[in-house]
């Protein structure tokens, strides 16, 4: 098999981390895989923000509970006006945020990577995805699992935590993703996927 297309079918989420820091090096050569990641118009909006301070990630974490809490209390109300509210998924892995006892946010990982864009930029959260999926790839392909968390754009919700992360006004979180090494990773299996997404073929 083509190895690119290889790392692609064996890359997983892993939410599971040894305690074992990544070096430095290799977070950069990460971030690098990011940058290069094409965007509209070429206008590179990232803006990448690197947490390997596990205390600091641990409060980003507990300020996630919080805002968590906070959505619950209202959501009949919110649910009118969000509509991904009402997604019974969506609501549930809120409610695992607002209740667990340990980290069930960031999951006790090593590294935390933010992508922060300005929140008028028509195709910055895209482009954020476009580069979380490059900084994946090129981590799996050197043995680092990761895992991109929908839920850290709550951080925005909290003065607190965009004074921790340092985010200018204009700026939101269009992306962040955890990167660590696993536990009992030996030798990669390809999950089968659904084949019948595809509904047009034009030619």
């Amino acid at each position: 098999m083509n190895e690119i297309l290889s790392n692609i079918k064996t890359r997983r989420s892993r939410r599971e981390f040894i305690d074992k820091n990544i070096p430095e090096d290799e977070i950069t050569r990460i971030i690098e895989a990011g940058r290069y990641a094409p965007s509209a118009l070429n206008k590179q909006p990232w803006r990448f923000v690197i947490i390997t301070n596990k205390e600091t990630i641990r409060r980003l974490s507990e300020i996630v509970k919080t805002v968590s809490k906070k959505i619950l209390r209202f959501l009949p109300l919110l649910q009118i006006i969000k509509s991904s509210l009402r997604d019974e998924k969506v609501v549930a892995a809120i409610k695992k945020s607002a209740t667990a006892a340990s980290d069930a946010v960031f999951f006790d990982a090593p590294l935390l990577i933010l992508l922060l864009a300005d929140g008028k930029e028509m195709y910055a959260a895209k482009d954020c995805a476009i580069a979380s999926q490059n900084m994946m790839l090129y981590a799996h392909s050197i043995g680092i699992s990761s895992c991109y968390i929908g839920r850290a754009d709550l951080l925005d919700l909290s003065r607190k935590a965009r004074k921790i992360i340092g985010m200018a006004p204009k700026m939101k979180i269009q992306a962040a993703v955890i990167f660590g090494y696993s536990p009992g990773i030996t030798g990669a299996k390809i999950v089968e996927r659904r084949t019948d997404n595809i509904i047009g073929w034009i030619k």
